[in-house]
């Protein structure tokens, strides 16, 4: 049986992933009917896991029931200083237990909750606070410390303090807490709004994206799918090994964005899986706590994957617990399926495409659905309807790129407060466009070549940037790359490339060039070629960012 008619299959009639055409916001779209309505009712079932491990963070180890009760407990303090249902709780902390806590309370109380890049500075703290005209706001000590001045009587803080475990400003939360029983949660409209994501801003202003109940909780389902779909396929769910006893995954990801949120939180609380807590990107640390933990999936953007896999002493640790290694939100580079199958035995790879505004969902692929096409993103989901449009907003026929357009009941509804936002990603007929260019083939899977306002057109001639990326990512020695245009007198622009070496590489620009004139078209060569042995710039979502990176070298060429 082909995987499209495995997915048919698990898709139709009386099937537990069945897929009909359900009520939504935005109309009639297809959906699966055995969802439930509502992300709290998703979150409310992760009760029945009782005693198992959930959080392992440093010293603290929560099972799912203490989980719940400190949830439990802080959502009765919220509700009774004043927390009404539908204001915006935001939550500006690192990752830790507190913000999983946090955002469970604040979820189950009927909040729009507002998780904000922890990363940022006084003035993108104060954007977002302003912005989502947040009413609550959950912190840190540090981010109290920055953003303080922001407060006024009309906004809460509650501040949760590391050095002081259990304990929030200005009350002791043990005895605060102690004498407030939780109060029933009550089951809101599946399209009420729960949820607001900011956008990364690496092409402007960051904007709130918005979404309701049931979005969410078909997303959570989607990615449930993708992991039946792949069970399906090998005949079987894969045993553990190497030691471990439970699925535990490494937390690496910012949980203020919607693949880190969903996918390293909510799913892991849906499927009973340990959530081990990594405080900052170290690819060393994340080795030791696969060993120590016995972790089994480590879910990364591509690079971070690649940096773990290739350290040099990777043969110091054993990661043979290691079962399964996820890589998504950014165009994978075409070494990697092949590094992660020589360095994790019988890896079980994946991979996917989605966007803020989608929750994620978009297309997906795990273990031999990922082997098939392992340079694609994916299968698209069955929930998520995907075309490719010309310039003029055409229908392009399979197999030709074109900008990726998406529909379908895990799409946001809009930006927060951003009419001319919204007017600009919607098309007249309800598609949101992406500003991803890519193509989707003859088996469903979707490619992503590179984004829109990222093409270079030289002489007239469009330059890809990402082909000329997968083709320096086939030499021996680069880490990273970034390609980019700049502006140009004869030509219009010019292809410009940043590339980052191993400490021992003797790769240099001639050298480079040669290379990379066996694998592309001459015209796709950029014009200029900078080397560093420093790893290059990213963003809050780990990707690279490009218009910084193009705005420093610009900077350097004067």
């Amino acid at each position: 049986m082909s995987i499209s008619q495995t997915i048919e299959t698990l898709t139709g009639a009386d099937q537990f992933f069945e897929v009909v055409d359900l009520e939504t916001p935005a109309g009639s779209l297809p959906g699966f009917k055995h969802a439930p309505s509502t992300l709290i009712e998703i979150v409310q079932n992760a009760r029945g896991h009782g005693a198992t491990d959930f959080i392992i963070a440093g010293d603290v180890r929560l099972s799912f029931s203490e989980f719940f009760d400190r949830a439990d407990r802080l959502r009765s303090y919220l509700e009774t200083n004043g927390l009404e249902r539908g204001q915006r709780f935001a939550i500006a902390m690192r990752n830790s237990p507190e913000w999983l806590i946090g955002f469970t309370a604040a979820l189950l109380a009927g909040a729009i909750v507002v998780p904000i890049n922890s990363w940022g500075r006084y003035d993108e703290l104060a954007f977002a606070i302003e912005d989502s005209q947040a009413d609550w706001l959950l912190c840190d000590d540090q981010r109290a410390k920055t953003i303080e001045d922001l407060l006024d009587t009309n906004r809460r803080l509650v501040v949760f303090d590391r050095a002081e475990p259990g304990s929030v400003r200005g009350i002791d939360f043990e005895t605060a807490t102690a004498d407030l029983p939780p109060a029933d949660v009550v089951i809101p409209p599946s399209d009420e709004h729960c949820l607001m994501l900011y956008t990364s801003g690496s092409t402007g202003t960051p904007k709130g994206v918005v979404h309701c109940q049931q979005a969410l909780a078909q997303a959570v389902f989607n990615m449930m799918f993708t992991g039946m779909l792949s069970m399906t396929v090998e005949g079987g769910l894969r045993e553990l090994r190497g030691g471990a006893t439970q699925e535990k995954a490494l937390l690496n990801v910012p949980l203020f964005h919607a693949t880190g949120l969903l996918g390293s939180f909510v799913l892991p609380l849906v499927t009973s899986q340990a959530i081990v807590m990594l405080p900052k990107w170290d690819p060393q640390v994340a080795l030791g706590l696969i060993e120590r933990e016995r972790v089994t999936l480590f879910s990364s953007v591509p690079a971070l994957v690649k940096d773990l896999l290739t350290q040099p002493n990777i043969d110091d640790f054993d990661i043979s617990s290691l079962l399964r290694v996820s890589s998504g939100g950014a165009a994978m580079p075409s070494d990697l399926p092949e590094i992660i199958e020589q360095r994790v035995d019988k890896a079980y790879a994946s991979g996917g495409y989605g966007m803020t505004e989608t929750l994620a969902v978009g297309s997906q692929a795990a273990g031999q659905v990922f082997d098939a096409k392992p340079a694609s993103a994916g299968v698209k989901s069955p929930i998520m309807a995907i075309r490719c449009t010309d310039a003029e907003g055409g229908v392009l026929p399979l197999g030709e790129p074109g900008e990726i357009e998406m529909r379908g009941v895990a799409c946001t509804r809009g930006y927060w407060n951003k009419p001319e936002a919204n007017a600009e990603i919607f098309t007249a007929d309800g598609w949101m466009k992406t500003g991803d260019v890519g193509y989707v083939d003859d088996d469903s899977y979707l490619y992503i070549t590179g984004r829109i306002k990222d093409i270079v057109i030289r002489g007239g001639e469009n330059i890809f940037p990402g082909d000329t990326e997968q083709a320096c990512y086939q030499i021996d020695g680069v880490k990273e790359c970034v390609a980019f245009g700049v502006p140009d007198d004869v030509m219009g622009e010019e292809l410009a490339m940043l590339v980052r070496i191993g400490a021992d590489s003797k790769l240099d620009e001639t050298s480079l060039r040669e290379a990379l004139t066996e694998r592309i078209a001459g015209f796709k060569i950029p014009r200029y070629i900078e080397l560093t042995r420093e790893p290059l710039l990213r963003g809050a979502t780990v990707k690279f960012d490009k218009r910084a990176i193009r705005d420093a070298f610009l900077n350097r060429s004067g």
